[in-house]
This record gives structure tokens, sequence and C-alpha cells, in this order.
């Protein structure tokens, strides 16, 4: 079964999260002031629904990774994938017991990030950078209660600097 007029199932489960972690080395070492590196870690999570993948990452502990596999996965893992911000409810419910700041914190926004991936793909929304000049951008634009359907609109400059943005069916 379909929402109304939008071609996306009423309810499209996450089927699989997988998550990787990689650890890049720097051409050099690197520092912020108080600390030097010469790698970084980057855990991506990747879900699964609709024959559809989303990407996520965040820059962390391998750590993250634990609490994803431990924590988030169960909660993620069955849930409705057009309902991110109920994902990302019962991701915080699941680290209450763990602390939420730190590497719980990093983890959910790994996660947080694939999941609005996730659902953008399955809504077909095709994303183009809405500062170029002339630039066509495609939104995803959400009705209250239903799912989001893609919408265009166009941004040109005229040479005063000023945007004129213009909506399929405006003048």
């Amino acid at each position: 079964m379909t929402g109304p007029d939008y071609g996306v199932p009423d309810m499209t489960s996450v089927d699989e999260l997988a998550v990787s972690v990689y650890t890049v080395p720097t051409e050099k070492p690197e520092s912020d002031g108080t600390f030097t590196w010469s790698a970084t870690t980057v855990v991506v999570t990747e879900p699964s629904g609709g024959g559809r993948r989303g990407v996520g990452f965040t820059y962390g502990s391998p750590a993250c990774a634990t609490v994803i596999d431990s924590h988030l996965r169960s909660v993620v893992v069955g849930a409705d994938a057009m309902d991110v911000p109920g994902a990302w409810r019962q991701m915080v419910q699941a680290v209450r017991n763990i602390g939420r700041p730190g590497v719980a914190s990093a983890a959910i926004a790994a996660v947080d990030i694939a999941l609005w991936d996730l659902k953008a793909k399955l809504l077909d929304c095709r994303w183009s950078p809405c500062w170029a000049p002339a630039a066509t951008t495609w939104r995803c634009t959400e009705a209250a209660g239903s799912p989001a359907t893609p919408t265009r609109s166009s941004s040109t400059s005229s040479a005063d600097g000023s945007t004129t943005t213009a909506s399929p069916g405006s003048r």
C-alpha cells in the first residue's frame, strides 16, 4: 500500500544497518592546538530499506561502532524509514543508561544522518547546490502527517546580485 499520490510505501522498514570503521592516515601530523594526531577514524553507517541504502558518518572512536551494534541497531532495524525523528527519539532512549554525551551522541549522529539520506533516496529526492547561479534545486517538502513529496524550484541571480526563486506554477 502506498501513501496518497506519493508512490512511497506507507511504512518502509529499515531492513539492515551496516557499520564500518576506517582509520585514514593524514599526510603529516595535524593539530588543533590542544592535541596532535596522525590519523582520523571515520565510522560509516548504511541503513537499507525499500531497495535503497543510505549513508552517514561521524569522526570518532571505533567505540561508536560498538554503541551502534550494542544499543542502536535493535531500535533502528524494523523502524519506519520515513519517521527519522521517531527513530532518533528511540536511539536517544536506547543510550539512556550508558550516557548520551560523547561517543553515544556521535554514534546517534552517524545513524541519524544515514536515515535522512535513506529517506531522501526512498523519495527520489535529487539535490543540486542551491548557491550555484541559475541552479535548479530539488527540495523535499512535507505536509503535516504525510510523506515528503519532491518539489522543484529554480533560482536565478541578476546582474545586481539579487536572487529570484520560482516554484512550478508561480510567475
